[in-house]
């Protein structure tokens, strides 16, 4: 058990009231949130729903007792995690399921990105993920080499070939930097044809930070 994650999570749960409609990201971070808000809801006896972001979470949420639904439109508060963090935005993909989770954060009212501490090392890197529509792949590839990254396809570990997304896409590690202001260059990328979302996420509430003993506000 990390205790980093966990305290981040916690802080997230502050923000959750009963009623609300809650945005449920993906990776190691946030399943500890889905375990401690379905703990909250059982406790305090409050009710929330969830709109998942991907399979893994739909199964984490079913376990812990959070009944979930589908994205209509109306979601209160999302909570997600990071690969790595910057003042100006985080970069997410790494469990390959950044196009339903941008879809959920961007469309909540309020969005709350937690990590561990060593996602906000200022030395830490990690490279930019672009989900693209398999057909196009290689052309996409080109197009981010002219953008000064560095492009791989993402392969499974215990599958044979790319690794396939919840939506049947593939997946782009690329290798390099956000260049200048992070909104506009998430824009550039999700403009080529053929690239479904990107891995920045420039849009965001609040950054909560945990540690092995607290968590705080970044």
């Amino acid at each position: 058990m990390s205790a980093a994650k966990e305290n981040a999570a916690k802080g997230a749960l502050e923000y959750v009231e009963d009623g609300m409609i809650v945005g449920l990201g993906s990776g190691t971070t946030t399943a500890y949130f889905v375990e401690l808000l379905g703990k909250k809801m059982k406790e305090e006896k409050i009710s929330v729903v969830g709109v998942v972001t991907s399979f893994d979470t739909e199964i984490l949420a079913k376990k812990a007792g959070i009944p979930v639904m589908p994205l209509d439109g109306k979601v209160n508060l999302a909570v997600d995690g990071a690969d790595i963090v910057k003042k100006e935005y985080v970069l997410k993909g790494g469990g390959g399921a950044l196009t339903r989770e941008k879809i959920v954060d961007y469309a909540a009212e309020k969005f709350i990105v937690i990590a561990d501490e060593a996602k906000a090392d200022p030395n830490a890197t990690y490279p930019i993920v672009v989900e693209v529509v398999p057909f196009s792949y290689l052309y996409v590839i080109e197009e981010m080499k002219k953008l000064g990254l560095e492009p791989e396809l993402r392969v499974g570990g215990k599958k044979l070939g790319p690794v396939v997304t919840d939506n049947s896409n593939f997946i782009l590690d690329c290798v390099g930097e956000v260049k200048g202001d992070a909104t506009e260059f998430e824009k550039t990328l999700n403009a080529i044809p053929g690239v479904v979302e990107n891995g920045v996420f420039s849009k965001f509430w609040k950054i909560i930070i945990g540690n092995e003993k607290e968590f705080y506000e970044f």
